[in-house]
């Protein structure tokens, strides 16, 4: 039945986070309104989807509900709701929150098997009313068919781990350490990254491939949940999920080459025949000649092969591009290159590999029907059988028919016997009664191969004497147990009676006093090539480490040569750009300088001057013209020189100078000038003043003051009295020189 789990999107939640975060840095209260504007601002969401899914994380628990006071502003005193991470998280009570197929919320069943949980839409299958077993539990044990021990397993599983962590190094930990671990586990149920599957491999913790390929999809499903279903990491972890898929279809299909391509412990590792060995074809390729190729797998009407060569690289050949291997290269069109003679040598090694290996398994298999016929021997034969001296037979044909060997009752003691296998040597056989004298075996009777000797066996094909395996037990009352040989004709003619019981109990014992020798050689001789081995596999791996960290060095190397010439050329392009900025501001200050230059400055205040007096003095306005009057310029003034030489000689009967005679000085409305010894004065100094008319044209300024007593200063307070009683608009300069 669907139960509802968590309805809130994951990623929405983190923003609220983010949001209430941000607020409570700013010393406010995260209420609605502030909540809405962040969202709206950072996440362009709406209010009312923010609403709605502020509700649904409040109701999973995701974000609390806290009444607080306002303490500034327009909301002092009020109360209001306000928006709280929760400090703990919930107790898991079994089961996922988000459905492992989408990765969303809402109503889910639960698996009853596992802690998945999928919504009813999500699953292609018929859900009935009973137990619903996940879809993800159904393929664990189908999906990939190996039988495998434990150990072996976990080995395969190791290489799988490192290339899938040599392409994605962002999975190796998840959450990363920099971030912040709490919200991980508020969202994530069943934490899982390439490290967790690491460790559990070299823990031997998984039992099926089905199981390592689940762990790799839990970590899509807590990348998605977390990251979001279109964030870069997502789009990695699906990579990293097809990538393992890939890997553990090849293990099913092939565990050898699968195992051999990882550890690649010699030159020749492709050449490595598998169990069963592939099919060998020729196979092409567009833009390339026929190749010799491994069929690792045939789907339809295609061919998976992987090339001989130097790459052993893999491809989907249509069948109609694929030919025996006892194609000739004349109808193949095969024209010989390095390329293709180094491929066509492992391919020819290859097969002597697997022709070697079949024999091998035939060897093995007739040295198992061996072994098992002399177990059933060996419990046949464990009785002591003795021989009758009256069943003699004067015709041949009796004798050899009475020196079959004669069943005895098995002693109650020799139910604890062990069948020893025992080497029997030529010697061995002279001394042993149980075997007819090597004197009637010939040299060809006896066919030894390489696999029984390795095991102690000998077979004979004689007729005259059959040798017989020798069982050798653990004899508590000095019971000796063995196989009666048929004896020859000659030997039953000089023992008519035949009825010597034999006891070799001293030569079993030297028998296994020899075996036990050849056992100690044996496992001395199996220790050095362990030994051996190890110390191989050990020079290999220091070799292929001090080759790696010859690699490290020249990747270094390279890097820090890249990292300089990277300096250097952010160096130059440093210097170029400050050069261009000096030259920039060397060319703006000239112009500066010569509009500056170009200028006139106010003599007592430095300001931009747009009245002038004389050569090199110049005011910005009337104030700073009388300042610098009289404080110094009217004693150094050249004015008055300039005065002197256009003014025209005084009129005995007239004491004006009129506008056009005296011509303009500078762009003065009104000027009164002081002029001392320039004519002879009549009643003190004489004072001049040049009058211009004011836009009426009808007034003049009146001139009473002109020649009077008084001080010069006197006089010139009167004539700027006179003067401001007029519009001081009309007035555009007054100077007063001497």
């Amino acid at each position: 039945m669907a139960t509802k789990r968590r309805q809130a999107c994951p990623q929405t939640v983190l923003h609220l986070w983010d949001a209430i975060a941000y607020i409570k840095q700013q010393k406010q209260i995260p209420n609605f309104e502030r909540l809405s504007a962040y969202m709206k601002r950072v996440y362009n969401l709406n209010p009312s989807d923010l609403e709605r899914q502020l509700n649904f994380a409040v109701s999973d628990g995701l974000i609390v509900v806290k009444k607080s006071l306002g303490c500034k502003g327009s909301k002092v005193g009020v109360e209001q709701d306000g928006y709280r991470i929760p400090e703990d998280v919930k107790e898991r009570d079994g089961h996922d929150w988000y459905c492992f197929e989408c990765h969303r919320g809402g109503e889910v069943l639960l698996c009853t098997t596992c802690h998945r949980v999928f919504h009813e839409v999500c699953i292609t299958d018929d859900v009935k009313s009973g137990k619903f077993v996940c879809p993800v539990c159904k393929q664990n044990m189908k999906k990939f068919p190996v039988e495998l021990k434990k150990n072996e397993l976990n080995t395969i599983l190791g290489y799988t781990c490192i290339r899938l962590k040599e392409k994605t190094r962002e999975l190796h930990r998840i959450p990363h350490p920099d971030d912040e671990k709490w919200r991980f586990n508020f969202l994530i149920y069943e934490p899982m990254d390439l490290v967790a599957m690491e460790e559990k491999m070299k823990a031997n913790e998984y039992i099926r491939l089905g199981d390592f390929f689940t762990d790799a999809q839990q970590i899509v499903h807590n990348v998605i949940v977390y990251f979001g279903m279109h964030s870069r990491i997502a789009e990695m972890a699906r990579q990293m999920l097809g990538d393992c898929e890939y890997d553990l279809q090849e293990i099913v299909q092939c565990l050898n080459c699968y195992k051999m391509s990882n550890t690649k412990n010699d030159v020749y590792w492709f050449c490595q025949p598998c169990d069963p060995p592939h099919e060998l074809v020729y196979a092409k390729v567009k833009g390339f000649p026929y190749w010799p190729a491994k069929v690792i797998r045939k789907h339809e009407n295609c061919y998976d092969v992987r090339f001989f060569g130097a790459h052993h690289q893999r491809a989907i050949v249509d069948d109609d591009y694929v030919k025996p291997i006892s194609t000739s290269f004349q109808k193949l069109g095969i024209k010989k290159t390095a390329a293709f003679d180094r491929a066509y040598k492992e391919l020819c090694h290859h097969q002597q590999l697997v022709e070697k290996a079949s024999k091998r398994k035939s060897a093995g298999n007739n040295k198992l029907e061996n072994d098992k016929v002399i177990e059933k021997s060996n419990l046949e034969s464990d009785t002591v059988t003795n021989v009758n001296s009256s069943s003699k037979s004067k015709t041949p044909a009796s004798r050899k028919r009475k020196s079959t060997s004669l069943p005895v009752a098995k002693p109650p003691s020799a139910k604890k016997s062990a069948n020893v296998p025992v080497k029997k040597n030529k010697k061995f056989y002279q001394e042993s009664p149980t075997s007819s004298s090597p004197k009637n075996i010939s040299s060809q009777d006896l066919s030894v191969s390489d696999d029984i000797n390795d095991h102690n066996l000998v077979s004979s094909s004689s007729q005259e004497a059959a040798v017989s395996y020798t069982s050798i037990g653990v004899q508590t009352e000095n019971e000796v147990t063995e196989n009666v040989a048929n004896p020859s004709d000659k030997d039953l003619d000089k023992n008519p009676n035949n009825e010597k019981t034999c006891d070799c109990s001293a030569k079993y014992e030297k028998a296994i006093q020899d075996l036990h020798i050849r056992l100690e050689e044996e496992h001395k001789k199996d220790k050095s090539r362990a030994l051996k081995e190890f110390s191989e596999n050990l020079q290999k791996e220091l070799q292929m480490e001090n080759e790696k960290q010859k690699y490290l060095s020249s990747a270094l190397e390279k890097l820090q040569q890249e990292h300089q010439e990277a300096m250097r050329k952010l160096q130059e392009e440093i210097e170029t750009k400050h050069k261009l900025q000096i030259k920039t501001l060397t060319e703006e200050h000239k112009t500066f300088l010569s509009e500056t230059k170009k200028k006139q400055w106010c003599y007592n205040c430095e300001n931009e001057a747009i009245y002038h007096c004389c050569w090199n003095t110049s005011y910005c306005s009337v104030e700073c013209q009388q300042v610098h009057w009289h404080k110094e310029h009217k004693r150094t003034c050249r004015r008055k020189r300039e005065i002197r030489e256009t003014m025209p000689a005084p009129d005995n009967e007239s004491r004006f100078v009129s506008d056009e005679s005296f011509g303009q000085p500078h762009l003065c409305r009104l000027a009164v000038v002081l002029i001392d010894d320039s004519v002879p004065a009549i009643n003190g100094p004489n004072i001049f003043v040049i009058c211009s008319p004011f836009k009426n044209d009808s007034e003049d300024i009146p001139m009473d003051y002109l020649s009077g007593s008084g001080t010069e200063e006197e006089i010139e307070a009167s004539a700027m009295e006179d003067v401001m009683r007029y519009d001081p608009n009309e007035i555009t300069d007054f100077i007063v020189a001497q």
